[in-house]
């Protein structure tokens, strides 16, 4: 997976061996979507296709011809779900997608990207209806258990964009990725996006599971996306 900071790369290049389900996340508007756009397109200059799920209410049509351009838009295919239930059916039919153009291109897809997986899945949490609760949690197991397959089967990547949420953890607040210990679980690598004191930096900070080892680097965000 090549990202659009050049800086990232190089912790890739070291870890070229590295497999296994990346999710990169962030507070709301730090540009998660950019990052995951930028991916996409440098993965159709390798004459890959992409799969582009797409979770949340307005679709980003400025931005992904913005960033990705009209002229190879064909190369994704964008899917767009109406609910949770509906991503999970999606996701678990990705696997006859992909069978369906093996037959026609050998590995045509190099990347899936979910963006969001937990934006449907949040808003059907409910604290007065624990059970509920349990299936969706579940479920969600579910879909990261059938994009780990296609992972480790296919040798497709897979991005996922996540949420920000907040934990209370010993008298303190601490931010983790919504979703916690099912995305500790199947997640080998996030990539957390952060503000900086400076108006366009971002910060990249890089967690790899199950050791927690980290790594932090720093980006500039433009109109056009990461540097």
């Amino acid at each position: 997976m090549k990202f659009p900071p050049s800086v990232l790369n190089e912790y890739f290049k070291k870890n070229s061996f590295f497999k296994g389900l990346i999710s990169v996340w962030g507070d709301f508007g730090v540009g998660k979507t950019t990052f995951a756009l930028q991916t996409s397109l440098n993965t159709l200059k390798e004459c890959k296709k992409v799969i582009y799920i797409y979770s949340k209410p307005m679709f980003p049509s400025e931005k992904i011809s913005r960033i990705v351009g009209d002229e190879i838009l064909h190369d994704i295919t964008f899917i767009k779900p109406d609910n949770f239930n509906d991503l999970q059916n999606i996701v678990f039919n990705l696997e006859f997608l992909i069978l369906r153009t093996l037959n026609k291109i050998k590995n045509p897809y190099k990347l899936i990207v979910i963006d969001s997986l937990t934006d449907l899945y949040r808003l059907e949490l409910n604290r007065e209806k624990k059970e509920r609760n349990y299936n969706l949690n579940y479920n969600l197991n579910q879909i990261l258990a059938t994009l780990s397959f296609i992972n480790n089967i296919y040798n497709i990547e897979i991005l996922i964009v996540n949420e920000k949420t907040q934990k209370k953890e010993e008298n303190q607040i601490k931010e983790i990725q919504s979703g916690g210990r099912v995305m500790g679980y199947w997640v080998s690598l996030d990539i957390k996006i952060e503000r900086t004191a400076k108006l366009r930096e971002r910060k990249f900070i890089l967690t790899k599971h199950p050791n927690f080892e980290q790594k932090e680097y720093t980006s500039e965000l433009s109109e056009k996306g990461f540097k």
